[in-house]
């Protein structure tokens, strides 16, 4: 039997609540049983502590042998995730920023269950475009997506419902959009939202990318050999924050809803561009995607339901706490920080201050570029 322990003060963050209902069904596998919210850490042969308040050393003081986990560390608290046997990530990106410091990384993207049918597509008016997540990405679909909702609003009549947490966090203290014909509509986040709300809508937007202030400088000072690298100021910059992960997506995947994401790594791995949705960067990308699913009920029934099948065959819960047990089984050495702290090392500024010097030689001396 494997005894597993979740754990941690803040238990009603969305998060927590979130990891919680998914773990719970933990105890539906043969050979495992799973408690919550305790302190007594000899009872237990795995010990899962969210990222916010980790106390590995008390655990590993009264259970030597226990594996011990963190689930979703963030930069702020990764110092007391250090020496944890290993991390549980929500999405691709942080799995590869937690590569810098542990060996062990397991992917379990997290999402609310939705106990609802799939959406049944008509052509209609108003089209309606439904947002979900936090107020950041939010905000930053201005100028891009904007630009695209702005356009698409003159030639079909559109609304946009964006759902987030209103009374946490505030209104967004600008017009979304320019154009007087997208009209805008704001729900406040809770729990039955995805049932009473977002169910409405015919396509589902998941901006992932923060814009830059200025594109061409931001590449001249990310890429100081560009010269070298033939780089064009067309060129692809994509910046999103570390914690993207797919669980938007999952929401819409569930509901058999199309979407339309960023390009973000995770956003690729949920969504097959031209199949289950679109993945789309510059404003042309968005308005034609988007103009696409507007056209047709036809086509975007048949992206909702292939965006649901693919979530039922290779993202539902059973599976991936499946996959988590027999990650955990596996773990057998300790300790298991990744050998080279490469998240570190970038911290130290003399070690940094070098590379690019390496950089030049290197290509110098394969590409036979002059100094």
């Amino acid at each position: 039997m494997m005894r597993i322990l979740f754990t941690t003060a803040a238990r009603s963050n969305p998060s927590t609540e979130i990891n919680v209902a998914n773990y719970r069904k933990l105890n539906e596998l043969e050979g495992v049983k799973v408690d919550f919210f305790n302190r007594k850490y000899a009872d237990y042969d795995v010990i899962l502590f969210m990222g916010y308040d980790p106390q590995i050393a008390e655990a590993r003081a009264v259970n030597p042998t226990s594996k011990i986990g963190v689930v979703d560390p963030r930069p702020s608290t990764l110092h007391a995730a250090l020496g944890a046997d290993f991390v549980v990530a929500n999405g691709i990106e942080m799995g590869d920023w937690l590569a810098n410091y542990f060996e062990n990384i397991y992917i379990y993207p997290i999402y609310p269950r939705i106990d609802s049918a799939p959406k049944i597509h008509m052509q209609r008016k108003p089209f309606i475009i439904g947002y979900h997540g936090n107020k950041v990405h939010l905000m930053s679909i201005r100028p891009i997506i904007s630009h695209a909702l702005d356009a698409l609003a003159e030639v079909c009549e559109l609304e946009l419902w964006a759902v987030y947490n209103i009374r946490a966090l505030g209104d967004v203290p600008f017009e979304l959009c320019h154009s007087k014909k997208c009209k805008v509509r704001y729900f406040q986040w809770r729990e039955d939202v995805y049932t009473d709300v977002l169910s409405q809508v015919d396509v589902g937007i998941v901006p992932n990318l923060i814009p830059l202030k200025n594109d061409t400088a931001a590449k001249k000072r990310a890429i100081p050999y560009s010269r070298f690298l033939q780089s064009r100021d067309e060129d692809f910059l994509l910046r999103f924050k570390i914690t993207t992960n797919p669980g938007r997506i999952y929401v819409f995947s569930q509901l058999g809803i199309p979407v339309v994401a960023g390009m973000a790594p995770s956003a690729a791995s949920a969504v097959r561009h031209g199949v289950s949705g679109f993945l789309a960067y510059s404003s042309g990308g968005w308005y034609r995607a988007l103009k696409k699913l507007s056209e047709s009920a036809e086509l975007r029934s048949k992206m909702g339901q292939q965006l649901r099948d693919d979530f039922l065959s290779n993202i539902n819960i059973d599976r991936l706490n499946r996959g988590l047990v027999d990650f955990i089984r596996r773990i057998e050495d300790r300790p298991l920080m990744a050998k080279n702290s490469f998240g570190m090392m970038a911290d130290a500024t003399k070690r940094r201050g070098n590379f690019p010097e390496k950089i030049r030689r290197w290509f110098t001396s394969q590409m036979g570029v002059k100094r």
